[in-house]
């Protein structure tokens, strides 16, 4: 008589092996997949960005209102989110716009009460890598 596994319990060991190294295979896999996608949606959101530009067609500023006519020189909508004033003592004035800058479009913008002193300013979009850098000195925006 030779002694040995029963056919039986040799398969249900190896039926456990495999489910085991399932297991595990499906908590990596789990993770992994999870990761790259939502590092996908960052790049989705990236590349709905690419070609955005805008600029200021003109500018005004008077007792303590600036009226920005900004363009939207590409398709993609914008939101624009802040507009940050620079002053000669290095101080920094954060004005909250939420505003969407539809694509194609020349839209207004009035600000009011804006500290007048200032000599550039920053507009901030969604998008982090459009933003619009002027300058103000004697009464002209560039």
């Amino acid at each position: 008589m030779s002694k040995g596994l029963s056919i039986i319990v040799g398969a249900v060991i190896l039926i456990a092996a495999t489910m085991s190294i399932a297991g595990i295979l499906i908590y990596w896999t789990s993770g992994f997949v999870q990761k790259r996608l939502s590092e996908s949606g960052n790049v989705t959101d990236e590349t709905a960005c690419l070609g955005a530009e805008f600029k200021i067609h003109s500018a005004n500023f008077a007792n303590g209102t600036l009226v920005l006519f900004l363009d939207n020189r590409r398709t993609v909508d914008l939101t624009l989110e802040n507009l940050y004033l620079f002053y000669p003592d290095n101080s920094m004035e954060t004005v909250p716009l939420n505003v969407v800058l539809k694509g194609n479009e020349i839209k207004q913008l009035t600000l009011t009460n804006i500290t007048d002193g200032f000599t550039g300013g920053k507009i901030k979009t969604h998008c982090p890598t459009v933003f619009l850098d002027f300058t103000y000195s004697e009464g002209v925006i560039r």
